[in-house]
């Protein structure tokens, strides 16, 4: 199951995403726009920044961006910054009875969050978007 902490850390990349190339985005413009509590962002963001997904600019018009283009930074490369491995490693469990089972899993939750980047996702919310308008014009 996805945590809480993964699924904000994902809709903070896509508003990084989304602004990719602009000004850097504050902590109160993330929270605010993906209705994230701020506290819990800025773990969030620390995180990513460790990781070298983003980095923090500071002073007055600073913020974070992303360091790597949305279109080269997959899902599965969030979600294992934010939950690490899902799946005990072969040399944790050289003896587990399930070890080939946790390996075809690994292998096919990778293969699915790694497929989709951040510059498709972006494309994605922004068909969303436009689906849902409604137009009354004659």
């Amino acid at each position: 199951m996805i945590s809480k902490k993964c699924t904000y850390a994902l809709r903070a990349v896509l508003a990084l995403a989304r602004n990719h190339g602009g000004s850097p985005l504050t902590i109160h413009q993330i929270a605010k726009a993906e209705e994230i509590p701020p506290r819990f962002l800025e773990a969030i963001l620390r995180d990513l920044k460790q990781s070298g997904l983003t980095d923090s600019i500071r002073g007055k018009d600073g913020g974070y961006r992303l360091c790597v283009p949305p279109s080269e930074l997959s899902i599965g490369e969030v979600v294992r910054v934010v939950e690490g491995p899902w799946f005990p490693s072969e040399e944790e469990n050289k003896q587990d009875v399930f070890l080939k089972v946790w390996q075809e899993a690994d292998s096919t939750l990778k293969a699915v969050l790694d497929q989709k980047d951040f510059q498709t996702l972006v494309s994605e919310q922004d068909a969303l978007r436009t689906d849902n308008i409604i137009n009354y014009s004659i």
